[in-house]
């Protein structure tokens, strides 16, 4: 399909065109979601000559019930998949004792080029989390096991002193005052016939030394093992286009502290982002499942 075919397209077939799409699938987050649409769109779209960004952006303008497009940043085909991996974590996890699930958070690396992140990357730290529950395992009375996604993302660079050197290690330069791209992991964990602080020493020895590089939280004790599972998978997949202050730290003041979610990414920002995804293997590529 020709640039010229697909600006057509584009002209023809605007989001504003489409709500019925989300009607009944949606609710009433209906309205955000056509619009979030519509700024993916506007990221792809504004280069005539980059013919796989034009693609991405004509899926996402032909995406329908029938035929979905089954891209991470297109609303719709985003929250049937999310609706998907929680049943895939329900059913994998709720019969497990609320005390031996966490989520784990790791910081894997930063990039100035959104383009170094890619199926590449992903499948080299995929192979670093399997070999390591492989080994632990072999001789474990209860496996760990997890199911995950990684997320990129993009980060402005007016970090606090103490977030700039935390990063350092990961490839963060404090000198530089562009935009960087954060490559991350969450999962649902099964720690098994591990304590928390054993699987933590697990995680960090040899695998990911840096200081504050994993992070491993109790699921929340005033909700069932299911509304967990359920809430931890819809994050896993959120594949969020704005900035946050999500990262935080042992330090940080933490008081009526919640994610805070900020302005959305600059469009040639965003169309990074999602190219990256894509470049990834978009959904299948960011997702990890392992232990037996």
């Amino acid at each position: 399909m020709s640039a010229d075919v697909i600006f057509d397209l584009l002209k023809n077939g605007s989001a504003v065109d489409h709500k019925f799409r989300y009607v009944d699938r949606i609710g009433d987050q209906q309205v955000s979601k056509i619009k979030q649409r519509s700024y993916v769109l506007d990221a792809l779209a504004g280069d005539r000559n980059d013919l796989m960004a034009l693609r991405l952006a004509a899926g996402l303008t032909a995406c329908s019930t029938r035929s979905p497009c089954n891209q991470p940043f297109c609303p719709m085909c985003r929250h049937a998949r999310q609706a998907k991996f929680a049943n895939q974590v329900k059913a994998r996890f709720a019969a497990v004792p609320q005390d031996r699930l966490l989520f784990l958070t790791v910081l894997l690396s930063v990039h100035y080029d959104a383009g170094q992140i890619d199926a590449a990357l992903v499948k080299s730290f995929k192979r670093k989390f399997r070999n390591l529950l492989f080994h632990q395992n072999k001789t474990a009375a209860i496996p760990v096991r997890m199911s995950g996604a990684f997320e990129i993302e993009a980060m402005c660079a007016d970090l606090s002193a103490h977030k700039a050197v935390a990063l350092a290690p990961l490839g963060h330069d404090k000198t530089r005052q562009d935009t960087f791209f954060l490559l991350h992991f969450h999962a649902v964990i099964d720690r098994g016939s591990l304590s928390q602080d054993q699987l933590r020493s697990l995680l960090i020895k040899k695998h990911f030394p840096h200081s504050y590089q994993v992070r491993l939280q109790a699921t929340h004790s005033d909700k069932t093992t299911e509304e967990n599972l359920a809430k931890i998978a819809g994050y896993m997949l959120k594949f969020r286009l704005q900035h946050s202050d999500r990262i935080s730290f042992s330090d940080d003041d933490q008081t009526g502290r919640k994610s805070s979610y900020g302005s959305l990414y600059d469009l040639a920002v965003a169309k990074k982002v999602v190219m990256a995804v894509n470049a990834c293997g978009q959904f299948a590529g960011m997702v990890l499942k392992t232990g037996s």
